[in-house]
């Protein structure tokens, strides 16, 4: 990026970066001067597969990719303590002080078995490969939802009673643990990923195999997949009340003054004009 600024406050990520080495020097902007700065990362399902496309015909760039898609949705160990651990270094989650996501979170989380949404999946896309049909993740979603063409559709598969942004980070945890795996198809103007099987999909032939995925605890009784975005965190939070909300307030209340004005000068010259018609 360019930037050797020791006052950095904030430094806002659209999408997640190609890896953690990027990441960590992209981050790593912030705060130079040991105050207090926020570092906030948005990332999505899509983001996957779009860097995932670029990164293919590299040596290790998927590889790296996959490590950067499990910090993000690593949702119960420290920041600081993944990056440590990602660079062979050791870091005593307590030192964080509460200063990331994870660790000022007052949540408690449980082991969910997702085991049979991963056999429905694979039975989709046996399905699919059987009619020679390759499916990208956004219809392999729609197929697990019982949308979409008929063909692509289970019978003995029932959609899930989840929102979609749950399905999809079930998804990203099944291609992070291999069972799932993208195959990619290569045009003259772009690079498209599909998913199919993945090596470890044969586990599951086994009855006593079981996939699990870390979640929300939910006191009601249900679980929910707690999403790990840093964008939902409470860093961002205070941030985008620091930076964003008194900066609004002040330009709302200043162009709402200017407004004012405006109509103002406008009524009275439309009076001016209707007066001189009159006179006329």
């Amino acid at each position: 990026m360019g930037i050797d600024k020791p006052d950095v406050r904030f430094v806002i990520h659209h999408s997640m970066s190609k890896s953690m080495e990027n990441y960590y020097q992209e981050s790593g902007r912030a705060g130079r001067d040991d105050l207090k700065a926020d570092c906030i990362l948005y990332s999505g399902f899509g983001d996957i597969f779009r860097i995932s496309s670029m990164v293919v015909m590299e040596n290790v760039g998927q590889q790296k990719l996959y490590e950067m898609v499990s910090y993000c949705h690593n949702i119960h160990k420290c920041r600081r303590m993944l990056i440590a651990q990602h660079f062979d270094e050791v870091w005593n989650s307590a030192a964080c002080n509460k200063m990331c996501d994870n660790c000022c979170k007052d949540i408690s989380f449980e082991k969910k078995n997702v085991t049979d949404h991963c056999q429905d999946l694979i039975k989709i896309l046996k399905q699919a490969e059987k009619l020679n049909e390759k499916l990208t993740p956004l219809k392999l979603i729609d197929a697990w939802l019982g949308k979409g063409p008929a063909k692509l559709r289970v019978s003995d598969v029932v959609p899930p009673k989840l929102p979609r942004d749950e399905l999809e980070k079930i998804i990203a945890h099944f291609i992070l643990q291999q069972y799932l795996k993208e195959d990619f198809s290569f045009t003259a103007y772009a690079t498209i990923s599909y998913l199919k099987v993945g090596p470890k999909a044969h586990l599951l032939n086994n009855e006593e195999h079981i996939i699990t995925m870390k979640v929300k605890k939910n006191t009601k009784g249900s679980s929910k997949v707690e999403s790990s975005q840093v964008s939902n965190s409470e860093a961002e939070r205070k941030m985008e009340e620091k930076y964003l909300g008194n900066f609004q307030n002040t330009n709302v209340k200043k162009h709402g003054n200017q407004l004012k004005e405006l109509h103002s000068e406008t009524t009275k010259a439309k009076k001016r004009k209707l007066d001189n018609l009159i006179i006329e």
